[in-house]
């Protein structure tokens, strides 16, 4: 598996097979300029380059907008909702590249009949493309990638979320339908699941609940609730995760090259840059939050964090501050998630509170209680430290955070459960509204918690009629504008607003 000169081709090839952006990325994929490899081939490349792109935007920005960390003292932080164009382009860039990747590994599974690896990138460019649409709204998908009908596209259209969405539940069915696990898959190349298509069949309907549960505000459109019910009552239909040994979870070796970049980071450069905040610290403090001593490292004998938002003045003289856990989250080895078992049955625990599922608050305790249990132990396993957390520890904890049959209480635990998994609390919180975040008195953006990334500079100038086209829809339907205040169709903001 540890072979230098076949990861670098691969890297070669995903280099020159995808692009920064989508006005570039429309090449004719029957007239390739590089040698044709099979599909398998971009399977291990293109893992990597998620975990490191994930890893990026955990540690950067969801942390900082969603008040896990707060970063420096500059008045210039994301946490101060002062995010550059520059920064949300990578965004976009990589998404963009990591799904035109995905898209080219399923051209080649389709030309060499290779139905698990089709299965395999139909499931992980929904991943990527999900997320391009949740950071950013309307984005390119039907014109997205290579030819349409034969005839070359390079300034592609901006589809409606309603549209993109629609798109990606179709083809997470398609994928389902198509992992066979009668059919050989090559596990050298999996860095994820070493081959095990079963779990992969579980991750693509598990990543279906937890964008079905997106568009929960939108029931009304997708049918939310009778899907998620007809996935839970068809488990061998729709297998989802079943327990920890199912997440999609990247396990790094701590060999060249398949490590955690973070590796590389001494102390000061990962942990100091962003300090604990005290948003988080309180909310896992004051019930005994077991996962608190793994999330983050303990400064000078208490658990003090960095308000969010506020003025270096507040916070320059603060001391004793907790960082994140280096020895958890930025070692060689520290794994990365893109989706874990707890986050399954938080779903559930909402379908049923929601009435999507028959069952009633009792089932609904058993769901949320085993989501926390599931989330304690799979942070539990990955501690380093070996910490010990007895049965015990966890029922006093359970009892100081009950289920109270609120959505708030829901979502809290959920949020707790969902740091370092990408920008997915501060997908929850545009969803829900909640955990309630105090705004610093220091924040930019009208003091509003960023509802969506501002579209990249160079596509006002390489596919400008179309840029222009979906700021005209974001100004006459979101009431708004190519700004960060502008909510995302699914989210709580654009349904209090009665954008249709």
């Amino acid at each position: 598996m540890k072979n230098y000169l076949i990861l670098i081709g691969l890297c070669l090839v995903t280099l020159f097979s995808c692009t920064n952006n989508f006005e570039e990325i429309n090449k004719n994929p029957n007239q390739p300029a590089y040698g044709e490899i099979n599909a398998i081939n971009l399977l291990q490349v293109l893992t990597m380059n998620a975990s490191d792109r994930w890893l990026n935007h955990t540690w950067t920005l969801n942390g900082e907008l969603i008040q896990y960390t707060v970063s420096g003292t500059s008045n210039n932080s994301y946490h101060r909702f002062v995010i550059p164009n520059t920064t949300t382009a990578g965004c976009w860039n990589w998404y963009a590249r990591l799904a035109a990747t995905a898209d080219e590994m399923e051209r080649l599974a389709i030309k060499y009949d290779d139905q698990n690896c089709q299965a395999v990138a139909l499931t992980l460019k929904v991943l990527f493309m999900s997320n391009l649409t949740d950071c950013f709204g309307d984005v390119p998908y039907s014109e997205a990638f290579g030819n349409i009908n034969g005839e070359k596209i390079n300034k592609p259209k901006f589809d409606t979320q309603k549209d993109v969405y629609t798109k990606l539940f179709e083809q997470l069915e398609q994928a389902n339908e198509l992992y066979n696990t009668s059919e050989p898959f090559e596990a050298s190349r999996d860095l994820l699941y070493n081959g095990d298509i079963t779990k992969w069949r579980k991750f693509n309907n598990s990543l279906y609940l937890r964008l079905l549960m997106r568009m929960s505000n939108r029931d009304n459109v997708f049918a939310v609730g009778k899907k998620i019910q007809e996935i839970y009552l068809n488990p061998n239909r729709y297998p989802v995760f079943a327990s920890n040994d199912d997440n999609a979870t990247l396990y790094f070796d701590e060999v060249e090259p398949f490590v955690n970049y973070f590796g590389a980071y001494t102390l000061a450069q990962f942990a100091s840059p962003r300090k604990a905040c005290i948003t988080t610290i309180n909310m896992m403090k004051s019930p005994g939050d077991p996962r608190l001593p793994i999330y983050y490292t303990q400064n000078g004998g208490a658990w003090n964090g960095y308000p969010s938002g506020e003025p270096t003045s507040e916070i320059e003289g603060e001391t004793n501050i907790a960082y994140i856990n280096q020895a958890t989250l930025g070692s060689y080895s520290s794994p990365l998630s893109f989706m874990k078992y707890d986050e399954v049955l938080f779903i559930y625990c909402e379908a049923i509170w929601r009435g999507w599922i028959p069952g009633g608050e009792s089932l609904a305790n058993h769901y949320y209680t085993n989501a926390i249990k599931a989330s304690i132990a799979y942070w539990s396993s990955v501690d380093p430290a070996g910490t010990s957390i007895t049965d015990l520890t966890v029922e006093r904890f359970l009892k100081k955070a009950p289920y109270t049959n609120e959505l708030e209480t829901i979502i809290n635990q959920k949020y707790i459960a969902l740091f370092w998994t990408g920008f997915e609390a501060w997908h929850e919180y545009r969803r829900t509204g909640f955990p309630s975040l105090p705004i610093g008195q220091a924040t930019s953006n009208d003091h509003i918690i960023p509802r969506r990334f501002c579209y990249p500079d160079n596509t006002t100038i390489t596919n400008s009629e179309n840029y222009n086209e979906v700021v005209t829809r974001l100004r006459k339907v979101y009431y708004g504008g190519d700004d960060m205040k502008t909510p995302v169709w699914w989210s709580k903001n654009a349904i209090e607003r009665g954008i249709e």
